[in-house]
């Protein structure tokens, strides 16, 4: 992941990467839609796509500072 990702992830409260696989099947393109590329959800161990279950791989230490930054368990 590039360092604007992580510098977002522990300086933005709520922030969350957006799905990096490339043919995330279920987007749809839409003027109407926004929701193109979607947002990941933090399962606890790394972020994934709710859409597709793609998963990001950042190192474990990475993950234990942004769970100390934010309080996430």
């Amino acid at each position: 992941m590039s360092t604007i990702v992580r510098y977002n992830l522990m300086n933005q409260k709520g922030y969350t990467p957006y799905c990096g696989d490339e043919i995330c099947k279920p987007r749809e393109y839409s003027p109407m839609k926004r929701q193109r590329w979607p947002r990941t959800e933090f399962d606890g161990s790394q972020f994934v796509c709710p859409k597709c279950n793609w998963k990001s791989a950042f190192p474990s230490e990475f993950i234990e500072d942004y769970k100390l930054k934010w309080n996430k368990d």
